[in-house]
C-alpha cells in the first residue's frame, strides 16, 4: 500500500466545532431584546443548511457561478445572513455593520478539544493542511484564532468550485505534488470522504458529535475509522 505523506482535512465540523462556536459569537453581539426570541440552534442550522445547499450546486463543472461569478463562502454567509433576519423578523436587531460582524463568526470557531494536540502530533509526521469549502482569509483567520498548526491552507478558492468536485481533490494533490495515494483526506462527512477515494486518495473518517446525522458509516467504508485526531496519529503511527 502506497505511503501516506499528507493528511488533508475538511474543516467544518471536523476540525472545528461551529455549532457553538457561532452561537456565542452571535449572543455576544446582541441585543437582550432578542437572545431569547430566536431559536439560536435552529437559526445558525439554517445558516448552514444555506451554505451546505450553496457549495452543493456550485460543485459541479457547468454552474454558472463557478465560471462567470465566483461567489465565496464568505459572501454566500453574509447574504444568507439577511434571508435568515428577515425570516426570523429580526430586522432591527442589529445595523448593517454589526450584521456584517456577524456573518465573518466562522472565521473565529474554536476547535474541538483533540484539534491542536492531534494536529500537532500529526504535524511530527505528516505534511497537515486544509481542504476546504472556506475561503482563504476565513480559514487563515480561524487557524490564527483557534490556533491550529497547518502547514499549508488550501480552499477551494484556489479551484473556483466547491467540494465534491474532483478539480477540489486533484487540484489539491497537484499542488503538494504528491499522487492522490500518498495523500489521507480526513472528515467528519461520508460524502466528502466518498468524492476524495473516487480520486485515488485515501480516507479517514473522524466521528463528530452533531455531523452526518442519521447516517450510518461503517468502518470498512474508508481506510481509517477514528473517534478524534490523537487516535487517528495512534492508528498511522502504530502507538
Amino acid at each position: 500500500m502506497a505511503e501516506i505523506k499528507a493528511l488533508l482535512f475538511d474543516v467544518f465540523g471536523t476540525v472545528v466545532d461551529w455549532r457553538t462556536s457561532v452561537k456565542e459569537y452571535i449572543l455576544d453581539r446582541s441585543p437582550e431584546s432578542i437572545k431569547l426570541s430566536v431559536d439560536w440552534d435552529e437559526f445558525i442550522q439554517e445558516w448552514r443548511t444555506l451554505y451546505y445547499k450553496f457549495t452543493s450546486d456550485n460543485s459541479k463543472d457547468g454552474a454558472t457561478s463557478v465560471f462567470s461569478s465566483f461567489v465565496s463562502v464568505d459572501q454566500q454567509y453574509r447574504q444568507a445572513l439577511d434571508i435568515l433576519v428577515d425570516k426570523h423578523g429580526i430586522e432591527s436587531a442589529w445595523t448593517e455593520d454589526q450584521k456584517d460582524d456577524i456573518g465573518k463568526a466562522w472565521h473565529y470557531l474554536e476547535g474541538w478539544n483533540d484539534a491542536v494536540e492531534g494536529l500537532t502530533l500529526l504535524k511530527s509526521k505528516f505534511i497537515i493542511g486544509t481542504l476546504s469549502n472556506g475561503n482563504l482569509r476565513l480559514l487563515i483567520d480561524m487557524a490564527k484564532h483557534a490556533e491550529l498548526p497547518w502547514d499549508v491552507v488550501l480552499s477551494c478558492e484556489l479551484f473556483k468550485i466547491y467540494k465534491p468536485s474532483p478539480r477540489v481533490y486533484l487540484g489539491a494533490t497537484d499542488y503538494l505534488q504528491l499522487k492522490p495515494e500518498n495523500v489521507l483526506m480526513v472528515a467528519a462527512h461520508i460524502y466528502d470522504l466518498e468524492a476524495a477515494k473516487s480520486c485515488g486518495l485515501r480516507t479517514a473518517y473522524v466521528v463528530r458529535k452533531g455531523e452526518d446525522v442519521g447516517i450510518t458509516v461503517s468502518p470498512d467504508q474508508v481506510d481509517y475509522f477514528s473517534s478524534d485526531f490523537v487516535d487517528l496519529y495512534k492508528q498511522l503511527t502504530d502507538k
